[in-house]
């Protein structure tokens, strides 16, 4: 395994130069490469999501690894090793399989319609609202000792006694605050839904009014947090083309379930499974 890494530097370096000889290697490991028709080929196993650049190029970069050590252990015969070469058999198939099913179990392209579109829509209509958000500002200091939390009860004395003045508890935020990210926007946290929450401030903030500083400092995993909700947005319904592409999506994924499921209940019909149950129980006790 250590012959690899040297390599890997290499390759990590990125060095140009050594693309120049052929301009269809898109990376290099040493004798290993990928061309631009290998790449084509990740690039149609990877979601649309992970197709950026930079994603794009970890992948060629652990592909790459991968076949270095897997020509390596082939140089050893370790894949000729009896288990080993069970477990290759067996996740062979299993990708076999499961490309298979997937080809199989993919819904007409124009499913769901219009129709069943609306009726999930009306059927799931108090699960399709916004969540309830908060526009939270903070004061935080860092540190769980007494001495961290006596400080952030004075910043939260300080803290309450301004809240109503926006400037001043944004000020007091550029000042006093050891997060610095939101210190330098005043305190500033943006938008936040209940989900991205620890249950502490969950529970402050819904007892909050808007414009008010937390009555305590609440206490977070490294240190306390001051906070003041600047607003608060209410759940409201979506409009059906708001989410007409979730609801397309779920629809399609429990229809896919559904044609998997009907098509092994077929197969089992036809072909039923019998196990010798004696023999089974026998072979496990060895």
């Amino acid at each position: 395994m250590n012959r690899v890494y040297p390599l890997f530097i290499v390759l990590a370096l990125g060095s140009q130069a050594a693309f120049s000889a052929d301009q269809d290697i898109i990376a290099r490991m040493g004798h290993f490469t990928l061309t631009e028709s290998d790449v084509r080929s990740i690039i149609l196993t990877t979601p649309e999501a992970a197709r950026t650049a930079t994603d794009l190029e970890k992948r060629l970069r652990t592909d790459i690894i991968r076949r270095a050590i897997a020509a390596e252990a082939r140089q050893q015969a370790y894949d000729k090793k009896p288990d080993t070469a069970a477990r290759m058999q067996q996740a062979a198939e299993q990708v076999l399989v499961t490309s298979y099913m997937n080809s199989i179990a993919q819904p007409p392209k124009d499913f769901p319609s219009e129709a069943l579109l609306k009726q999930a829509y009306e059927a799931n209509k108090t699960t399709l609202k916004t969540p309830l958000q908060y526009r939270i500002s903070q004061i935080y200091v860092a540190g769980t000792d007494e001495k961290s939390r006596k400080r952030a009860l004075e910043l939260t004395r300080e803290a309450r006694l301004t809240s109503r003045n926006k400037s001043d508890f944004a000020a007091m935020a550029k000042k006093s605050s050891q997060h610095a990210a939101s210190a330098a926007n005043g305190g500033d946290l943006g938008w936040l839904t209940e989900a991205d929450l620890a249950p502490p401030f969950r529970q402050a903030l819904a007892a909050m009014l808007k414009g008010e500083v937390s009555s305590n400092p609440i206490a977070g995993a490294e240190g306390w947090h001051i906070l003041k909700l600047v607003d608060r947005k209410e759940p409201e319904m979506q409009s059906f083309d708001q989410v007409r592409e979730v609801l397309t999506r779920n629809l399609r994924l429990r229809k896919a379930v559904e044609i998997e499921q009907n098509y092994l209940n077929a197969l089992l019909a036809r072909t039923p499974i019998s196990v010798n149950g004696i023999k089974l129980e026998e072979l496990a006790k060895r």
